[in-house]
């Protein structure tokens, strides 16, 4: 950083004078955390329920505006942190989890979005494995966390359905559907448009369609891994693969699809030599176990 002159800091001070004429927004930062569904039942349970699906996390707000309703984790960036940084820390103190991955959604600030002041968000994506998250609970001003299972996301013909369901009791009781349309885009996948009434508390409806339609813009091939152990079956990542892309590989076209992955030019799977999955007593024969290909 440039070491400030004499100079410098009276031009600072006198800019910082003029300030007092201007309105000034305070920053937040939400985040949508997303995990592997099932992510706390046991191994053999987790063979029950084979099919891939995705939770987010959401709190229900303990304080006023919105006391009561379902939002995202999130809160006011200090003035020595970074959005990233301001990120990170209010997740950990409304709900106990950590994150290494944060993927930026977007600058949230249409006028009237918070009705305590001009506030401005910026959202981020963070990303935890299978067995993450299993002891959130709530702090700060969330009063509840709870992951909520996203069964059967329809994104497609510029229309958004995501259905949000409550595992808690066992059986999956439907808590909330997120709907509304988008326009489809060069970068970024995908802008929102307009968003169906829902109870989701701010613009946090919005801001969960919009993250997904990020991801959808990234390469689902990579993406996968996101969301994997180190080491898989490639069962396992056509799982994952097929439901973010809502695209199946059917059992025929699965040798052209592992071809795709281990034999091209650049590949992005390799075999771990002599390793197989451990099948907890199931009676099969075990798959070879894959990991993402490592580079120099």
């Amino acid at each position: 950083m440039k070491t400030q002159t004499s100079a410098d800091k009276a031009k600072i001070e006198e800019y910082r004078r003029s300030l007092g004429k201007y309105s000034k927004p305070s920053v937040t930062a939400d985040i949508v955390a997303v995990r592997p569904a099932y992510s706390e039942l046991s191994e053999s349970q987790w063979r029950e329920n084979p099919q891939f699906a995705l939770e987010v996390l959401f709190i229900k707000r303990g304080q006023w505006p919105f006391e009561g309703m379902w939002a995202l984790p999130g809160g006011f960036v200090r003035p020595d942190e970074s959005v990233e940084e301001g990120a990170k820390r209010e997740l950990l103190e409304e709900t106990a989890l950590e994150c290494d991955h944060l993927i930026p959604v977007g600058v949230f600030s249409k006028p009237g979005r918070d009705m305590r002041a001009w506030i401005i968000s910026n959202a981020f994506v963070s990303v935890h494995k299978r067995g993450q998250g299993c002891r959130v609970k709530g702090g700060d001003d969330a009063a509840l966390t709870r992951w909520l299972l996203l069964k059967s996301p329809i994104i497609e013909n510029g229309r958004f359905n995501l259905p949000f369901y409550d595992t808690t009791s066992g059986a999956a009781q439907m808590a909330f559907t997120l709907a509304g349309t988008y326009r489809e885009e060069d970068i970024g996948g995908g802008k929102v448009l307009t968003v169906d009434e829902n109870s989701l508390a701010f613009d946090h409806a919005e801001i969960i369609a919009q993250a997904f339609l990020r991801m959808l813009s990234f390469d689902m091939k990579k993406l996968v891994f996101f969301f994997l152990p180190e080491k898989f079956t490639l069962s396992n990542y056509i799982d994952v693969y097929q439901y973010l892309t809502r695209h199946s590989v059917s059992a025929a076209n699965i040798p052209s699809f592992r071809r795709q992955l281990t034999a091209t030019k650049e590949p992005l799977l390799e075999v771990c030599e002599g390793e197989w999955e451990d099948l907890g007593g199931r009676a099969h024969a075990p798959a070879k176990l894959y990991r993402r290909r490592r580079t120099e």
